[in-house]
Order: structure tokens, then sequence, then C-alpha cells
């Protein structure tokens, strides 16, 4: 056995390192619980609770005043939607809906006020727990109900279809086909529409227009009007319903205000932890502690004095990476239609003179707000693609995409060759395979899925 040495250079970050590092990747919720923990552990450290100062909440309810006074007419169209939320909001409650309620709750409230027997009820609230929350059944849901309640199959397909009864339409169904079939019956629908649901979707899937007109022996206008019944199905019931997992809520890290052509960036401060040290442990030491107590108190200290620093970094650091994506993707956050231009995360730590690490844990699980939404950090960073002597963003090429299909004629859509021709018309070097890649990342079907016959 042969020993020998070896030299190696290791780079290990020290725990103070660490402790910034990870406040660093924070965002605003994970930073503010880590803060209340610390303050917690460490006597030294007090959290506030503090509320925002009169004044500065009279500034900014001036400052939103001001804003919708100069509203346009994108404000007031999402004001009139807001309208309009209200208005379905009140519908709902007159048939026992709440918001943020699950849809089994939904369902568990209608069984609840059925004029049925005590044991009946039983049997329809296993169903709507063994609904899951697209509005279909589980897959041995039926099974289940007929070993557990001892019935026959005729009296839990009876069971089942009085189940299906219930709103939303559609509920209770086990596949696709069942699901349009209870709801174009409840409407009446035409016994076009249902034979077409009942023999012909997998071809309806793949728009196969004129071979279920074929085989039925119809019209395509005849087959057009069907279609118009089907599409006003819902295929997912349960989809306007609340999820019955833990809400998670998106806090933005970075606020974006506009005013006029300028632009101004701001961390948000309603979320950053209110920590400061205690002057309680200060007037300790000058009484003269004993030895333990000081060093106890100095250990302590300086912990709490390197988080703060850890969280100040944090605010500045965020603040510049903040300022600089915003500054090179102006247009985004000036026009309603603005395209972001080609940046990437290596930009950003050469034009800050920061590793490109640091810009990574910067906008790591960050959000920012602004007047055309809340978005991720991250989605700010978009690739290039060259366009002869100048390079466009991935998110610019996929909307020229999105508006050359929109434009097509829909008889004789394009497919994605004729599509990569145009772009490369345009002066893009593109190939066919990442138009196709774009197209369906995008939800939109190839050629034969968007056509559309005469009579649409």
């Amino acid at each position: 056995m042969e020993l020998s040495l070896q030299l190696q250079q290791k780079q290990v970050l020290s725990q103070k390192l660490q402790q910034s590092v990870e406040i660093l990747q924070m965002n605003a919720l994970a930073l503010s619980e880590y803060a209340r923990d610390l303050a917690e552990e460490n006597p030294l450290l007090e959290w506030s609770e503090e509320e925002e100062p009169l004044e500065s909440r009279k500034e900014k309810l001036l400052q939103k005043l001001e804003w919708l006074e100069e509203a346009d007419e994108q404000n007031r169209s999402f004001y009139r939607m807001e309208q309009e939320q209200e208005e379905r909001e009140r519908e709902d409650s007159r048939f026992g809906r709440t918001e943020g309620q699950s849809l089994r709750e939904y369902l568990l409230f209608q069984i609840n006020i059925l004029k049925i027997p005590e044991d009946h009820k039983k049997v329809l609230r296993f169903l709507a727990e063994s609904t899951a929350e697209s509005g279909y059944l589980e897959a041995d849901a039926v099974e289940c109900l007929i070993e557990r309640y001892q019935l026959k199959e005729t009296t839990a397909a009876r069971i089942l279809s009085e189940f299906q009864t219930l709103d939303p339409p559609g509920v209770g169904a086990r596949d696709l086909r069942e699901c349009l079939l209870i709801q174009l019956k409840q409407k009446n629908a035409s016994p076009l529409a249902l034979k077409v649901v009942e023999t012909y979707l997998d071809e309806l899937a793949k728009n196969r227009l004129s071979h279920i007109a074929k085989k039925l022996k119809v019209s395509m206008e005849e087959l057009m009007a069907a279609l118009q019944e089907i599409r006003s199905c819902q295929p997912k019931p349960g989809s306007g319903f609340a999820g019955e997992g833990a809400v998670e809520y998106v806090i933005p890290d970075i606020l974006v205000e506009r005013k006029g052509k300028e632009l101004t960036v701001a961390v948000n401060s309603a979320m950053l932890p209110r920590l400061h040290i205690s002057h309680t442990y200060g007037k300790l030491l000058r009484e003269k502690a004993d030895a333990e107590t000081e060093e106890y108190i100095a250990q302590k200290l300086k912990q709490a004095e390197w988080t703060l620093q850890c969280i100040t970094k944090r605010e500045s650091t965020l603040q510049q990476v903040a300022e600089y994506i915003v500054q090179r993707q102006k247009a985004f956050f000036l026009c309603p239609q603005g395209q972001l231009a080609p940046l990437k995360m290596a930009d950003v730590a050469e034009g800050l003179d920061i590793h490109e690490s640091t810009v990574s844990r910067a906008v790591k699980e960050k959000y920012l707000q602004c007047e055309r939404g809340v978005f991720p950090l991250h989605a700010f960073f978009s690739k290039a693609m060259a366009k002869e002597e100048e390079t466009v963003s991935a998110d610019s090429v996929k909307e020229r995409l999105r508006a050359i299909i929109e434009a097509e004629d829909k008889q004789k859509p394009l497919s994605d060759r004729e599509l990569t021709e145009r772009l490369v018309a345009e002066g893009l070097q593109i190939s066919r395979r990442t138009v196709a890649k774009y197209r369906e990342a995008m939800g939109i079907s190839g050629a034969s899925g968007r056509k559309v016959y005469e009579g649409r």
C-alpha cells in the first residue's frame, strides 16, 4: 500500500458567506419568515410590528387617485372586467357557490339540501368525495361504491345518473365523451351533435370534418352547426372552482411604476423584515456583566449585525439588478404590446460588474409587478435569435409567428415549412424544427388541426 501527498485548492464558503448567499436568493415572503425565526433565536434581534406611517399611506392613496385620473382605455377595460367578475360572483352566490369554494364543497352543499333520505345522501356524498378537481370521477369510484354499499349495478348506475344532474353540468363523468354527452343532453342538443360525440370524438379531435360529414351523410353546414353545440360544452367541469391544495400567493419583490415615459423601480419595502438590535443588552453590557454573559452578548451581536448587513446588501443588489433589467427591457414596460429584448444574465453581470451567480441568486423565485401584471424576474431574460445583422428575442419570434398564423387563410392554413419560409423572408434565421417547437409551446395546432371548412 503506497501513501502519497497531493496539494489541492478548494474554495469553501465561510458560514457568514453562506448566510449572505442564502439571504440573497430568498424572496420577500421567505426572507420575512427567516427574519422572524432568527429574531426568536437571537435575543439581540427584535422584530418590529409597527404599521406604515399615516403620512406614507396618505401619499400612496393620492398617487393611486392620480393614476386613476390619468387612466387610459386599457385601465377602464380592466375596471369593466372587475365589475363583470363581481356580477358573476353575485350570480354564483344565488346558487350557494362562494369564492374560494372547492368543487367537492359545492357538491356536498347541493347534496345536503336535497330532500332525500339520509342513507341516500351518504351514497351521493361518497361520489362527491370520489370526484377529482377536474370534475371527473376517479377511475374505480363506481366499483368501490358497489362494494361499499352492497348495491346492484343497475342501482349504482341510477344513483350515478342522479349525481350527474348536479351543478356544474358534466360533473361526475368518467371520461370526456360522457362529460360532453351529459352537457349536450341537459341542453337538449341536436341528435347530430350527440351522434358526433358518441361515435366520432377521436376523428373530431383530429379535425377530420370531411370524413365525419361523409360517414354521417350530412352537409358541412349541418356538421358545423352541431360542432357549435359541442364547443359550447365545458370539457373540465371543475375548472372554475378553487383547488383543494394550499393556496400559494405571489408577493412581488420589485415594483415598477410608469409616469409618462419615466419608469421608477423600487424594492417592495412593505415586505422587508423590520429588524433592529435590542438596546436592552447594550445597557446590560454597560452595567459590567460577567465574562460569560459578555461573550454571549458579543457573539449574538456579531450575528445580528451581519444579518442586518446581509439584508441591506440583498436589497441594494436586488435594486441594481432590477433597474438594469427594466432599463434594458424598457420597450416592454412602456408599450402595451412591447416585446422583450434579448438579455442574458451574463449581460447584467457585466453591466453591474458582479458575478453571474450573484445575478442568478438575486432573481431566483422573485417577482416583479408592473402595469402589465406580475412576472417572475427570470422571465425577462430572453434568448437571442439572429435577424440579418441584428438580434431579436425568442419571445418576439413567437409573437410574430402567432400573428402570421392568425392572419392566414383558415381554409388553407400554412404548414410549418411555409411558416418557416415567411419568417426567413422577414430576415429571421430559423429552422422548420424550431418553428414547430415554438408553435407547440404556444398551444397552436398543426395545419390540419387549424383548418376551417366552409360553413364554419
